[in-house]
């Protein structure tokens, strides 16, 4: 589906409202896309759904994950394993530690060979017609369209 910013951005949340911890999301594009741009929105209306002042939200490109504190035990953990080269890397960041204790957004998740069952897989690319993105969406577990 072809998709403006704006169009995004409600995209996002609509998926803010159905997503309960252990879920994931796996944002898949090249460079620039609107990987990191989703997830701002994400968490923009994610804190706003639980009345939480909204978090500065910065790409975890070097930190290769943030974490996102939303209640006493509500956790939102925003990856990005673009750095990232081997599998068991993943090991080393507690990815799949935390995987049913946090909700996670995850960039780049080419890596991961063990999907969460609860997840919602973004694929995000560049459109021809300008100031669009073509997004396709497959939703697996609970995660509903």
């Amino acid at each position: 589906m072809l998709l403006t910013l704006k169009e995004l951005e409600d995209l996002s949340k609509k998926i803010s409202k159905k997503v309960k911890k252990g879920d994931t999301i796996y944002l898949k594009g090249n460079l620039g896309t609107g990987k990191t741009t989703f997830a701002k929105f994400f968490l923009k209306n994610f804190f706003k759904i639980n009345k939480k002042k909204t978090p500065l939200v910065t790409s975890p490109t070097f930190n290769i994950v943030q974490y996102y504190p939303v209640k006493k035990n509500l956790l939102v953990a925003h990856y990005d394993l673009y750095r990232l080269k081997k599998t068991k890397e993943l090991n080393n960041i507690g990815l799949y530690d935390l995987e049913n204790e946090v909700i996670s957004i995850i960039e780049w998740p080419e890596l991961i060979k063990k999907k969460n069952k609860n997840r919602l897989e973004l694929l995000i690319k560049y459109s021809k017609k300008e100031g669009y993105r073509d997004v396709s969406a497959k939703y697996f577990g609970r995660i509903k369209k």
